[in-house]
């Protein structure tokens, strides 16, 4: 049992609740029963409108409001301008649970146990969440099984299902298009009691039988976010996801690559309820194209790995620390999506939702570079750069050597003249002086030593004059 609330502002907060029951289909194995996530019982006394937009109808009743209608105007459907919907109720008779009718513009339940018709003003109807449920009527009788997904009416010992029997109506006020009540599969292979426009019981051994049909997957298409007042605002945690070196070890300038692995926790909901089985599968068309697939509202969290790249360009011998970080966001989007409901027979069922998507994950990824430092002491690479602009001036001086005529040029003594006054004067020193042998060798060995250029320099000029003298001496002792 649960309740649905809302909050009504009336001279004040009210809180309104609304007591809500599960629905029991039968099971494929046509045995056991099972929850019908589309279909559920809403306690009622009848007065409340909204509640009916989502009832069940299981036929309709002729009411006299003015508007005549000829007998040619009927249809297959029985449904004219001047009939109303009755839907299916149901209502507790000595702890039994006994499915009834609810007719237009009276605000009770009719139902008959026993051969024993009775109204009842506290009761629940029958109602279609969204109008997502795939409903329909299906004949049976004392000579068929009943079948797949038909609609108990409760939690009984013996178990009863919703059942109606059709009628001939002929468009007259209080007429109804199909009597409606209890079809009971332990009485006599099959019994149909239903009520008639006069309260009267009836019974029937064939007619039939309320059945939903379940869909096999769903699609979730045309998603439309909507816009919140003073706009979205989410709650967001900076966490570090990963840490990595990045480092040169090759020669000049080298761009250093890699890629940082992260996890986390992510969810995703879609929300749950509106009529959609839980656990069934579904895809979802996003807004940009792409799809993704999952379990109706069986949303949990899970580790999810990502990659991402990461470079940067380092000198010769120099590294650097990288950190991952990121802010772990928590999104809470209210949306409006159109759902297909795809069944196994080919048959495709739209109706609309409104829900909030749910869903946290890391945006907002970025990447920490410490300062660059060095392979071989770990200090930091100096990050202020001084630059220098060096202009180099290339200068030519041409000099020039003038040579002067008055500057007096010393004069050169030839070479063979002096090696043969040499060897005269060694031969006749040996004869007569050998003092003066030893000046003459002084002369010569003077005389053998040659300028390795020429010189202009008043020095030069002395000695070459001094040896002159010298040598004309030795000449004059000898004549």
């Amino acid at each position: 049992m649960t309740f649905l609330c809302q909050t009504i502002l009336l001279l004040g907060a009210v809180l309104w609740c609304v007591k809500a029951d599960p629905v029991h289909i039968l099971s494929q194995n046509l045995e056991q029963i099972i929850t019908s996530s589309t279909l559920q019982w809403f306690a009622t006394d009848g007065s409340d409108p909204t509640i009916l937009k989502q009832g069940v109808v299981a036929a309709y009743q002729t009411i006299d409001d003015g508007t005549k209608l000829e007998e040619s105007d009927t249809t297959d459907n029985d449904i004219q301008k001047n009939t109303h919907p009755v839907y299916v109720c149901r209502a507790k008779v000595t702890s039994i649970w006994v499915t009834g009718q609810l007719r237009p513009r009276n605000h009770v339940c009719v139902v008959s146990l026993y051969r024993k018709v009775q109204e009842f003003r506290q009761f629940e109807v029958l109602t279609n969440i969204d109008d997502s449920a795939r409903l329909s009527w299906v004949g049976k009788s004392k000579y068929t099984n009943l079948p797949q997904g038909a609609v108990t009416s409760g939690e009984n010992l013996l178990r009863t299902f919703v059942g109606r029997r059709a009628t001939s109506s002929h468009n007259k006020p209080g007429s109804l298009t199909h009597y409606v009540g209890t079809f009971n599969p332990s009485e006599n292979l099959g019994v149909y009691s239903v009520v008639d426009q006069n309260n009267n019981e009836i019974t029937f051994e064939d007619g039939e039988i309320l059945v939903e049909t379940e869909p096999i997957s769903y699609e979730l298409k045309a998603i439309k976010y909507k816009r919140v007042l003073g706009g979205r605002r989410f709650v967001k945690k900076k966490v570090i996801l990963a840490h990595t070196v990045l480092k040169n070890d090759e020669n000049g300038l080298q761009k250093v690559e890699s890629v940082m692995d992260y996890k986390y926790d992510y969810f995703l909901s879609w929300g749950k309820g509106h009529g959609i089985l839980t656990g069934l599968p579904f895809t979802v068309f996003l807004p940009n194209n792409s799809q993704i697939s999952g379990s109706w509202g069986l949303a949990q969290p899970y580790e999810k790995l990502e990659t991402v790249p990461v470079h940067k360009h380092l000198e010769e011998g120099t590294a650097v620390n990288v950190t991952l970080v990121g802010n772990f966001t928590e999104m809470d989007m209210p949306y409006t999506a159109t759902v297909i409901a795809l069944y196994k027979d080919g048959e495709r069922r739209e109706f609309v939702i409104e829900d909030t998507k749910r869903e946290n994950k890391v945006l907002d990824i970025s990447f920490d570079f410490s300062p660059v430092y060095f392979l071989h002491n770990n200090s930091f690479v100096p990050t202020t750069t001084t630059t220098t602009t060096t202009t180099t001036t290339t200068t030519t001086t041409t000099s020039r050597s003038t040579s002067t005529t008055h500057e007096v040029a010393p004069m050169s003594v030839p070479e063979v003249i002096l090696q043969k006054k040499q060897e005269e004067l060694h031969a006749e020193s040996k004869k007569t002086d050998p003092s003066i042998e030893d000046n003459s060798i002084l002369a010569a060995s003077t005389l053998e030593k040659k300028p390795d250029h020429s010189a202009s320099s008043s020095s030069s000029i002395t000695a070459s004059l001094a040896l002159f003298n010298l040598a004309l001496l030795a000449v004059l002792r000898l004549t």
